[in-house]
């Protein structure tokens, strides 16, 4: 019951993160910050999707892969598509995959070394 417990919050969670980081990505803006010009939105790209890495695991390991994977395109494509003064670049989407597979290893290890 704890376990099932667990994984539905893991769940909400997910669910309220991805919610946030679309968002936080997909904001239009006029003009980026000036440290985001810098390359610390690399930076913040793989944060963001370390943290849905780390939770999609936690709900349950197919939610990376099924879920927050086509999200790591999907921000990239509506940076794209829509006219929010953002921009697609490819190093982005490699960031996201990257946060992805980092998030994966981190809460792999995590309940290895329980």
């Amino acid at each position: 019951m704890a376990k099932k417990r667990g994984r539905v919050r893991a769940w909400i969670l997910l669910l309220v993160w991805v919610a946030l980081t679309v968002v936080a990505l997909t904001v239009p803006v006029r003009h980026p910050p000036r440290i985001v010009q810098r390359g610390l939105d690399k930076a913040i790209h793989t944060g963001l999707f370390t943290v849905m890495g780390v939770l999609g695991q936690a709900a349950t390991p197919w939610a990376t892969l099924v879920l927050t994977a086509p999200i790591a395109f999907g921000v990239e494509w509506m940076q794209k598509k829509l006219p929010s003064g953002r921009t697609y670049e490819e190093v982005d989407l490699i960031a996201n995959l990257l946060g992805l597979a980092l998030g994966v290893v981190c809460y792999e290890l995590s309940i290895r070394l329980r």
